[in-house]
């Protein structure tokens, strides 16, 4: 997999956002967690997929930073819509076991991100990007 594929991720992931604001308003976006941090893994993602390094200040951020970001906020989102119900005390055993499972899930989305940010070597992704932005 090649650096630059993140690009398409946040693009899709964004145009999904986009959608769902279409199809309830503006308000989605603040009626849950789960909306919003789709929204910012989908810019994490594009800025993955466009940029090699980010500079603020002292702080450099590179591509793989970005991804562990997006992954790991993929890793909130699955799970994410089920603990409003648990935590009230009204959500069906369906729902608690949909919960456990997806918390499960969740974990090896956590894991790919960890791996890309350290440059492991479970999952290959090829550095194609050059630009440098804030130096």
């Amino acid at each position: 997999m090649k650096q630059s594929s993140f690009r398409y991720l946040g693009a899709f992931d964004l145009l999904l956002v986009a959608a769902f604001v279409a199809a309830f308003g503006v308000r989605a976006l603040a009626a849950s967690v789960v909306v919003s941090a789709m929204a910012l893994a989908g810019v994490s993602a594009l800025v993955a997929g466009s940029v090699a390094e980010v500079s603020l200040g002292p702080v450099a951020l590179s591509w793989r930073h970005f991804v562990a970001l997006t992954y790991g906020l993929f890793g909130l989102i699955l799970p994410g819509s089920y603990p409003p119900g648990a935590l009230e005390g009204t959500a069906s055993r369906a729902e608690l076991a949909l919960f456990a499972v997806t918390s499960v899930g969740a974990l090896s989305l956590l894991f790919y991100g960890y791996d890309v940010a350290r440059g492991g070597g479970n999952f290959d992704v090829e550095p194609d990007v050059e630009t440098v932005v804030g130096r």
